[in-house]
């Protein structure tokens, strides 16, 4: 089977670029996990690392997103793992024969997902014996330790008629918590600190807490602040001071980098011989992955919602005999009180596939291939020191007053009283007693699961016709898809209790049913200047229960002059159809840095007349409205009507094998990728401005907007998908390899592959201009990887240099040193060696990647200082891997 297509001719195997990763060179990398794999790759953004809770790792190529990279194993679509994708980390690298990564567009191939490639995973087959493949590494922190152990047994049946693997693995990852790397322990709160100016960390939600006037108390200092809003917070001696920067909670102290994780897997194939035209097939596979991770305890401040009643803010009521200020003050703090949060993660992952497949008798070369594949995945995530808004209003004695977003009320310590298991708490205090925490104290529930349903029948002839220079090939078929997930809300998380979120229950799916067909055609052969030229083309129609009907199609062309050279173009139409989350995601409330325009009337220039009147409209009064805590409150959501994502994709490369250069090879492609209707979410201020910028807010943008709480603060405003976003990428891939013999014992191995991005642009709104975010952070123009291995004998010395471009922070020239001190990110170089022994019935290698102990390049704007899944986090890293057979 060949990544690409369904007929698999030879005239035309080279005629899309494809990149090929073996198990023998999965053994002697640095790699632990096939995420690692794919992290060394400068094609998948150098993405792909194990850093973020539970491990998950999503492919990602040409950065186009990992909802864009269809990923298949043992070319079958797999079900979607706990992190919304096929997750790599399931695969346990010993179990893989090959990786096949198909850099082009292949919805004619494959269908909706396709848009940046695809990947597939080949898993060992036909193989008799038992292997056993031992893992571990280590930091030089002594941390981050990685372990794995994994058997695999085959046997033949019948004389060969068939043959069964059978596999299992664990994998364990240990956690690392973010205070055991310097440049890590102090998170930064903002990237815009000028040259020279006092910089500042962490978040403002702190273990003392700020507090603030509410109700036009008097303001409790004569200083704004560093949020502008009059805020003290206790300064130690008994006091309370102006709330600034050095007030700031540097929460790295508390959160992990790395989950705890472990993973086990069983998985199976075989086939078997039916009779010399039918062969049956199977393989199936069963994951459980279990995280765990900690984080520093939660915060209150503002509820995630007011539409169920809630309160605009926690008041601490005057009357409250804790409370000094003589007046309600609202209290914006980290509840330390209720200790560490920790989530745990259960998911179980089956995927099995059973089919037919053989030649037809008498039929003149035609083959087929029927399957049918099942996939399930289930999980759980729960995730302690949740707080609930409602009964911590209860135990600070609040009686509201006001209804839903007001926070007027008085002092009345029977709404807690009277409450079973409640206890009056002292706000100012960092602890809470265990009948406290307990009340407010909320563990909540994350369910979830996917299935996926697939059958596909296949007939092709790669001899159906006989042409003047070579068979005619054709591959026809039909597929049907069925797919169904869900994800349900807790009662506290949709009922509005929860302090920091609100969501609903998702729950949905589609079906989909396609034919496809599949034309190779050789052109000429053998001729002066023409050794071969052939095309392919194939096209695919696919029908949908959700959007209707869409039709893709490609060509592709193949042309060697002679023996040495060859070149390839190909064009393609493509698509992506919104996934379950797109079209039934539940309502989720979150926060956003949009400010509300009754707020800023300043702003708007000649218009602020207009936006004055609007506002004055809603009952606000312009000279005095400000917006609390300056957040935005958005809603967000599935969309049904959202459509199809849609691509067009061409390649265009050479292929060189001079046989004048016995031993090297290389491929140069230039890509090109443009994707229309691409799903986005509109810019929230530009339709905030739109809305209010428009007389009597008559705007379509005033449809986002429902209205204002009691105290006058937008309700959230809706924020959903849409169908109108744009992108367009362009750029070269270039590959080489050189061997060289020496003698018998001794050869040379070098190899390079090279991404040059020349641009990269996105459009949110077709009304407004692309941007290009080439070179900016998490698009560097360049990524690059070399290596080179010396073999002697049983002996293999490997060196890689892995090489990231440096990157800015914004697709501007106003961001400059003179603006901030993080105006861009320095290029990078890492260096990985490693030594193989290859014994008889035994393979041995140990290594050292990033040999120099580099520590990763500093991001303001990435978790914990950094981009953990581009640069190496880890450090100096040491592995040993060992491989024996029987």
């Amino acid at each position: 089977m060949v990544v690409g297509t369904h007929l698999g001719a030879r005239e035309t195997e080279q005629i899309q670029p494809v990149a090929l990763i073996t198990s023998d060179q999965i053994q002697q990398s640095s790699a632990m996990t096939m995420g690692e794999v794919f992290s060394r790759i400068p094609s998948m953004n150098f993405s792909g690392n194990s850093y973020s809770n539970f491990g998950g790792s999503c492919i990602n190529i040409r950065n186009l997103g990992t909802a864009r990279t269809l990923v298949l194993v043992d070319g079958h679509r797999m079900v979607e793992g706990p992190g919304g994708c096929v997750d790599m980390n399931a695969i346990a690298p010993a179990m893989v024969d090959r990786v096949e990564i198909l850099k082009d567009g292949s919805s004619t191939t494959y269908g909706s997902d396709a848009i940046a490639g695809v990947i597939n995973i080949t898993l060992k087959k036909d193989y008799t014996g038992t292997t056993l493949t031992a893992n571990g590494g280590i930091s030089d922190s002594g941390d981050a330790e990685t372990s794995a152990l994994t058997a695999t047994h085959g046997w033949d049946i019948m004389h060969g008629r068939g043959n069964f693997i059978l596999s299992g693995s664990y994998n364990y990852q240990a956690p690392v918590d973010a205070n055991a790397r310097k440049w890590a322990m102090h998170d930064r709160a903002g990237w815009d600190n000028s040259p020279g100016a006092p910089q500042y960390y962490g978040s403002t939600y702190t273990p003392n807490g700020y507090f603030v006037a509410a109700n036009g108390g008097a303001p409790l200092t004569s200083q704004p602040g560093q949020l502008g809003n009059y805020s003290v917070t206790p300064n130690g001696n008994g006091g309370f001071s102006p709330f600034g920067y050095a007030d700031d909670y540097d929460y790295s102290q508390g959160n992990q980098m790395l989950a705890q994780q472990s993973i086990q897997t069983v998985a199976g194939s075989g086939h078997f011989d039916i009779t010399k035209n039918v062969q049956f097939y199977i393989d199936g596979n069963w994951t459980h992955t279990a995280g765990w991770s900690k984080g520093v305890p939660m915060f209150i401040g503002t509820p995630a919602t007011t539409l169920t009643g809630n309160s605009g803010e926690m008041i601490i009521p005057s009357g409250n005999p804790y409370n000094p200020f003589g007046e309600d003050v609202a209290m914006y703090k980290r509840m330390m009180g209720l200790g560490e949060r920790y989530s745990d993660l259960q998911n179980d992952q089956y995927q099995a596939t059973v089919g037919l497949r053989g030649s037809i008798p008498h039929s003149g070369w035609w083959t087929y291939d029927a399957f049918y594949s099942f996939g399930k995945s289930v999980g759980e995530e729960s995730q302690n020191g949740q707080i609930n808004w409602v009964k911590m209003e209860n135990a600070l004695g609040f009686h509201q007053t006001g209804g839903g977003g007001s926070t007027t009320g008085y002092y009345d310590p029977s709404v807690c009283t009277s409450q079973p298991g409640c206890v009056l708490i002292n706000p100012f205090s960092q602890t809470l007693s265990p009948a406290a925490k307990k009340y407010i104290g909320v563990t909540d529930d994350y369910p979830s699961g996917y299935e996926l349903r697939d059958v596909q029948v296949t007939f092709a002839n790669k001899h159906i016709a006989r042409l003047p220079y070579g068979p005619l090939g054709i591959a026809v078929g039909v597929e049907h898809r069925g797919l169904d997930g869900y994800s349900y809300a807790s009662n506290f998380a949709s009922s509005g209790q929860a302090s920091n979120y609100y969501y609903t229950s998702t729950s949905g799916g589609y079906n989909v049913t396609e034919v496809f067909g599949e034309l190779s055609i050789p052109l000429l052969k053998n001729l002066p200047a023409a050794k071969s030229l052939s095309a392919q083309v194939s096209g695919r129609f696919s029908n949908y229960n959700t959007f209707g009907q869409t039709y893709n199609w490609h060509a592709g062309l193949i042309y060697a002059p002679t023996d040495s050279i060859r070149f390839r173009a190909n064009l393609a139409t493509g698509f992506r159809a919104p996934q379950i989350g797109d079209l039934y995601a539940g309502q989720t409330i979150s926060l956003s840095g949009a400010h509300d325009p009754c707020g800023q009337i300043s702003e708007y220039g000649a218009l602020a007349g207009i936006v004055a009147a609007n506002c004055r409209a809603q009952g606000l009064n312009p000279s005095t409205f400000k917006q609390v805590n300056n957040a935005m409150k958005y809603i967000s959501g599935g969309n049904p009507s959202l459509q199809p994502e849609e691509s067009r994709t061409y390649t265009i490369g050479t292929i060189l094998s001079p046989t004048f250069l016995p031993g090297f090879s290389a491929t140069i492609d230039y890509f090109h990728t443009s994707i229309t209707h691409a799903l986005s979410t509109p810019s929230l201020q530009t339709e905030l401005d739109g809305c209010y910028e428009s007389v009597n807010m008559s705007s379509a943008y005033c449809n986002v907007i429902h209205g204002r709480d009691v105290s006058g603060q937008l309700n959230p405003v809706s924020n959903y998908e849409e169908n109108v976003g744009a992108f367009k990428e362009d750029g070269l891939d270039i590959s080489a390899q050189y061997n060289y013999d020496i003698d018998y014992a001794n050869s040379l191995h070098f190899g390079a592959d090279i991404q040059d991005v020349m641009a990269y642009k996105e459009q949110n709104t077709p009304s407004t201009p692309f941007v290009s975010y080439l070179g900016s952070v998490g698009t560097p123009k360049w990524l690059a990887n070399g290596t080179a291995t010396f073999t002697h004998g049983r002996w293999s010395f490997t060196y890689m240099l892995r090489f990231i471009d440096g990157m800015y922070y914004f697709p501007s020239s106003d961001y400059n040193a003179s603006f901030t001190q993080w105006y861009k990110i320095n290029q990078t170089f890492y260096h990985d060696v490693s030594i193989t022994y290859r014994g008889n019935k035994f393979t041995v290698t140990g290594g050292v990647r990033n040999i120099g102990g580099k520590q990763p390049q500093f991001d303001a704007l990435g978790d914990y200082n950094t981009d953990p899944g581009m640069y190496d986090w880890q450090g100096r890293y040491m592995y040993l891997k060992a491989q024996v057979n029987f």
